[in-house]
């Protein structure tokens, strides 16, 4: 069965048609300033399972000189799944779903650089920086 995502103000909208990964947490200072929140809750999917059901062309992304980059709605700013500088995954924000995706919060990145205020709670695994395997 497909993992149903939109946006907030409902005019993006898509379908995950198979695996996804646990949940990760990045605490690093871009994806704060991307969401807004102290960590960027996100799991991964390969690209042949996300498909935009409706809304495509509302879309807008933004790249920083470093590659860094984000992708969202247009009219409401909701943050929205972004294809992988390798072309093969999309990250998905997790807040995003509309649907329960059934996985885990599975580990925390780049704790070394999280916001002094940011109290990271559970049991998942910390690590100081990036992920040391990528998912699928």
């Amino acid at each position: 069965m497909a993992i149903a995502g939109s946006c907030l103000c409902g005019r993006v909208r898509f379908e995950i048609d198979g695996r996804v990964s646990p949940i990760g947490l990045c605490h690093c200072s871009l994806c704060r300033k991307e969401t807004g929140t102290g960590a960027a809750a996100q799991l991964v999917t390969s690209r042949k399972s996300l498909r935009f059901t409706a809304g495509q062309n509302l879309l807008g992304e933004f790249h920083k000189p470093s590659g860094f980059g984000t992708r969202f709605c247009r009219q409401c700013g909701c943050p929205m799944p972004k294809l992988h500088p390798s072309g093969k995954v999309y990250w998905v924000p997790a807040g995003s779903l509309d649907d329960d995706p059934k996985v885990p919060i599975a580990m925390h990145i780049y704790v070394g650089s999280k916001a002094p205020w940011d109290e990271i709670a559970g049991d998942a695994a910390q690590h100081v920086e990036d992920w040391p395997e990528r998912p699928l």
